[in-house]
């Protein structure tokens, strides 16, 4: 009779560093503050990056142009003399489309505005998610684990961005080609240093200090 047993080496769980109610409390916090966030029990968000308000003058700008244009052709046609033989009805068709137009201009730029807003980018002390927004029915989430995370840089073109402090970061995985991109970063140096670190620590398992979580805060507000 074979008495030989085979016993299945447990493998190791690698548990959290850190005091426990200090991380509870973090996770508490984040949980409150992020509630779109699906985090783990031992999780917590560092720092939120959210887009420069520059990035909706554009917006803003193309709708001030249509509502202008149509304004300028309604008010023109209305009070000009009845050159082009316009009927009453006709008057009246134009007044509605004009104010169709003139509401679809403003509802397109609150609709922009929400788009750009909702394009989010938050840090944990686990991982990076980012939620990507091209449209009202058209959004993507990608996830990032730090220890992943090979490359980070961030890059700031022409005399504008310095001037106004916005510019772009970027992450690189390990063995992979995708280049994970955020744009309309302020600050962008900052995220991309305080970003160093956390991926620093976490491949470490370093516990992320106080001060750090108070840059992160400064850097979400």
């Amino acid at each position: 009779m074979d008495n030989n047993q085979h016993i299945q080496k447990v493998m190791e769980v690698e548990t959290p560093v850190g005091d426990p109610a200090v991380i509870a409390a973090r996770h508490q916090e984040a949980a409150r503050r992020y509630p779109d966030v699906n985090l783990d029990s031992d999780e917590y968000v560092v720092v939120s990056i959210k887009r420069h308000s520059f990035g909706v003058f554009g917006i803003i700008i193309s709708s001030m142009l249509s509502f202008i244009i149509v304004a300028s052709i309604w008010i023109t046609i209305s009070i000009m003399p009845n050159n082009l033989n316009l009927t009453l009805a006709m008057k009246t068709n134009i007044t509605l489309a004009s104010l169709a137009l003139l509401a679809l201009s403003v509802v397109s730029a609150m609709i922009g505005h929400s788009i750009y807003k909702n394009n989010k980018f938050i840090i944990t002390n686990e991982r990076v998610v980012q939620w990507i927004v091209s449209g009202l029915f058209n959004q993507k989430k990608q996830t990032i684990n730090l220890e992943a995370i090979e490359d980070i840089s961030f890059s700031q073109t022409g005399f504008l961005q310095h001037l106004i402090g916005f510019g772009t970061v970027r992450l690189s995985t390990i063995g992979e080609e995708s280049t994970y991109t955020f744009t309309f970063v302020p600050q962008p140096n900052k995220y991309a240093e305080l970003l160093g670190d956390l991926v620093e620590n976490a491949k470490e398992n370093q516990f992320i200090t106080d001060e750090m979580m108070e840059l992160g805060r400064k850097l979400s507000a």
